[in-house]
């Protein structure tokens, strides 16, 4: 099956039972609900911003931005909420930079993380799909800036 045929039966099934429900920074509903969507291209070759807010329940505009990873982390770390070593807690969300742009990713605490927008960072990797469990966290050689607990309440 095509990986388009099974990014729009994905979106259809979702939309007529229901993702997993999200509620604020739970992280296991987050991470159960972001489960939902391995093996897909839900959100496209950039989408890691809006994978992230789609497991936490939330959109660009209650989340994270579209294209703004670093200056989200960048926020965050101002008000003292970044760390910069890994590993990082199940649930954190982990931001990166590589010669391709900022990415984030959700930890899962075991050195695996739940990575959306895979194939804009590293054409065939994987299993070629967008949303995949990844064991670093970004597909690219990358510089990590840093980790933070999901800020939402």
């Amino acid at each position: 099956m095509s990986r388009t045929l099974v990014a729009v039966l994905t979106a259809v099934l979702l939309a007529l039972i229901g993702a997993p429900p999200a509620q604020a920074a739970d992280v296991e509903k987050a991470i159960a609900r972001g489960m939902t969507l391995v093996g897909t291209d839900t959100f496209g070759e950039y989408g890691c911003e809006d994978f992230v807010d789609f497991a936490y329940g939330k959109t660009t505009a209650t989340g994270i931005p579209r294209d703004h990873a670093r200056s989200f982390y960048e926020a965050l770390e101002a008000k003292g909420l970044g760390h910069a070593e890994l590993p990082a807690p199940r649930g954190a969300l982990v931001f990166t930079q590589s010669d391709y742009g900022y990415h984030v990713d959700i930890s899962l605490g075991d050195g695996t993380y739940l990575s959306g927008g895979v194939q804009g960072l590293r054409r065939g990797y994987g299993d070629g799909s967008q949303i995949q469990v990844i064991d670093a966290p970004n597909p690219r050689p990358h510089r990590l800036l840093g980790w933070a607990h999901a800020p939402w309440k």
